[in-house]
């Protein structure tokens, strides 16, 4: 594959729903940047730390199980939604702080998932449409603004054959990252159409812009 034009030092974000190719492209893309210099991948989601040990707990509790959250089995009560707002913020921000770190120690930083998954992983798990009215939810819009990142996405059945989570999630995934992507993601690759090494060719053009 030919040398991109890729500016350096390099910060690239791939966001989409589950099964869109993000960690398999996010890979080959640090591979190809790994020949160029000190090359990092971070990773993401909702649901860290305090957050993760919180609702582990939960998950022992029939009351609480659903698919709302499909890694955990569990649905968050709606008087507790707006705790576990906070709950899940704070969780992550840790893991902010390791980005900017990581981004001042590697020539070349991959991320699997940003900002804007964060945003759709709490409109999902919460079934909260209105989160990005909220303090947090502006906030992070703005943050997903900035860090403009690349969206993979794929056909429903596509991600049904590849995601191993329910359908009506993957659905709701789809449709809010098809709204919000138009406005927050750099560009779109359909990666249903596409091999690996064709979406990382797609993703190194893109970079280039």
């Amino acid at each position: 594959m030919p040398r991109s034009r890729v500016r350096e030092p390099a910060y690239s974000v791939l966001s989409g729903a589950d099964g869109s190719g993000k960690t398999t492209v996010a890979k080959l893309l640090a591979s190809y940047f790994s020949s160029r210099g000190s090359t990092c991948i971070h990773w993401f989601r909702g649901t860290h730390l305090l957050a993760s040990i919180l609702v582990r707990f939960f998950s022992r509790f029939k009351a609480l199980r659903g698919i709302c959250n499909p890694y955990y089995g569990i649905c968050i009560p709606s008087k507790l939604k707006p705790l576990w707002i906070h709950l899940e913020f704070w969780s992550l921000l840790p893991h902010v702080f390791v980005r900017a770190l990581l981004r001042r120690l590697c020539k070349f930083l991959v991320c699997d998932r940003g900002f804007l998954d964060f945003i759709v992983w709490i409109i999902i798990t919460l079934e909260y449409p209105g989160f990005l009215n909220t303090i947090y939810g502006r906030f992070l819009l703005r943050l997903a603004l900035k860090e403009r990142p690349i969206y993979l996405h794929a056909g429903l059945e596509t991600l049904v054959k590849r995601a191993d989570v329910p359908r009506e999630f993957l659905v709701k995934e789809l449709t809010i990252y098809s709204v919000l992507a138009t406005y927050i993601a750099r560009c779109d690759i359909d990666t249903g159409v596409k091999s690996p090494w064709e979406a990382l060719r797609d993703v190194l053009k893109r970079l280039e812009d």
